[in-house]
């Protein structure tokens, strides 16, 4: 099994200094953070489709080896709740050509008042727009979503029910599919101005992802895996801590190097 673990996004003041060197612009964030990670969410195309003079930057800033996942736009699941919206679809995906050939996913984080009784015909409608080329995870955050009706028709399209760690939202875990996408969120209790350290420490929570995710050996094929601030207050320190408690490499980026060479 492939285990790719990142952040939910990468461009956040509070990691100047404490991830990213303190003097390096704003700019050159996602080259470096590309350095370090192998994989990101964009966060960011949930509120606005971006111009592909962006993410053609995106591109250019990133190695061939780097892959992003990305939200759907708000504007298709929570504006329009998956009704209607293939002009959207088209503006979207063709914002995405610059980086069509490093997304491995595009996530439906769907409004918690979305009953999958109300998304099904529309998501039937919503696939047979969406090509082929990527992997399309299903947040679905009303607890209809985690009925039997709701897991037994995902799993026979293979379409993956989103693993999540949110407040309110009572997900089962289930297997759906032949990957699983990952998001640990939090309870947003932590405001943005404390972004770049950890303030709660949850390493017996981040301890018990951890062994979900080794039981995945040999059920799926690949585990997507993507740490939010908001879980611990420092989305790159949640990713490393999950890394070493799965056996992978720990990552070590400026700061660390720094306090590395001050012991």
């Amino acid at each position: 099994m492939e285990i790719k673990i990142g952040c939910t996004g990468w461009s956040y003041d509070g990691w100047s200094g404490t991830f990213y060197p303190k003097r390096l612009e704003k700019t050159n964030w996602l080259k470096y953070y590309s350095s370090i990670f192998d994989i990101t969410e964009i966060n960011s195309t949930y509120y606005k489709i971006p111009d592909q003079s962006i993410t053609k930057k995106w591109n250019a800033d990133t190695p061939d080896s780097f892959r992003f996942t990305a939200k759907f736009p708000s504007i298709i699941t929570h504006e329009h709740r998956l009704k209607n919206v293939q002009e959207h679809i088209h503006k979207f995906l063709s914002s995405l050509i610059p980086i069509h050939h490093k997304v491995l996913a595009l996530v439906l984080q769907l409004p918690p008042s979305l009953s999958f009784d109300e998304a099904k015909p529309r998501l039937e409608e919503l696939f047979s727009l969406l090509p082929n080329d990527f992997k399309y995870p299903i947040e679905g955050r009303h607890e209809s979503w985690f009925t039997d009706e709701a897991i037994d028709y995902l799993t026979e399209k293979n379409h993956c029910l989103v693993w999540n760690e949110i407040v309110g939202v009572n997900n089962p875990y289930p297997i759906t599919s032949d990957y699983v996408y990952v998001r640990l969120i939090g309870d947003r209790s932590i405001p943005e101005n404390q972004f770049g350290k950890v303030i709660i420490d949850r390493k017996e929570l981040i301890k018990k992802w951890s062994d979900k995710i080794n039981h995945l050996e040999n059920k799926v094929s690949l585990a997507l895996v993507m740490g939010n601030n908001h879980f611990e207050g420092f989305g790159p320190a949640t990713a490393n801590s999950l890394r070493m408690n799965l056996g992978m490499n720990e990552l070590i980026w400026e700061s660390k190097k720094q306090k590395t060479l001050e012991i």
